[in-house]
Formats: structure tokens, C-alpha cells, sequence
């Protein structure tokens, strides 16, 4: 596998993290069993995903891409979805988590 095709699998998988991350949300803690159980399918389907990327990409990578990705997303979704307000702290902190990807990424 080449790099390119490998960081694809990673975004994609960052984006299933996210998606299983809102529908987490909607199960309203397992209470609704289905938006549960297909985020757990999700869940499993952007770690084979990252298994795959990790044949390519460093592990050390590969995982901050995957969460730095995942946790930005989900963030700015549940702002868009819920309504959720950010300071300008967690602005700062989403810029970071972001920052701090990129110069391991470079480092590398």
C-alpha cells in the first residue's frame, strides 16, 4: 500500500470515528438501542481502516490523525448539530489538537 492510499484509509476512518461519535450521541446512552449498535459498527469499521494505514503510515501518525481528527470533527459537529458554543479557548484548543498533528506529521 502506498502512502497516499493509506492516508486515505486514515480519513476515512477519521470520518467513521465521527459519524459513530454523532450517532453515540443520538443512542442517548443505549437508551436507543440502534443509533448504539450502529455506531459500534462504525466504531469497528475505522479500526480496519487504521490497521490498514498503519501498513504505510507510522503508528505514532497514523493515530494522531485519526483522534486529532476525530475530536475536531466531532467538536465542530456538535456545535453545528447541537448547538454547542466554543470560547475563544477552545477555539485555541481545536487549533492545537490541529497544530499539533501537522508538526508531528512533519517531524516524521
Amino acid at each position: 500500500m502506498n502512502a497516499t492510499l493509506a492516508f486515505v484509509c486514515l480519513a476515512f476512518a477519521a470520518l467513521l470515528d465521527i459519524a459513530a461519535n454523532v450517532l453515540l450521541k443520538r443512542s442517548d446512552g443505549f437508551r436507543r438501542p440502534w443509533p448504539g449498535i450502529a455506531a459500534l459498527g462504525l466504531v469497528l469499521c475505522a479500526f480496519g481502516l487504521l490497521g490498514l494505514s498503519l501498513r504505510a503510515v507510522p503508528l505514532s501518525t497514523a493515530y494522531a490523525v485519526w483522534g486529532g481528527l476525530g475530536i475536531v470533527g466531532a467538536a465542530l459537529l456538535g456545535r453545528r448539530l447541537d448547538g454547542v458554543r466554543f470560547s475563544p479557548a477552545a477555539w485555541a484548543g481545536l487549533a492545537l489538537i490541529l497544530g499539533s498533528v501537522l508538526l508531528l506529521h512533519l517531524g516524521e
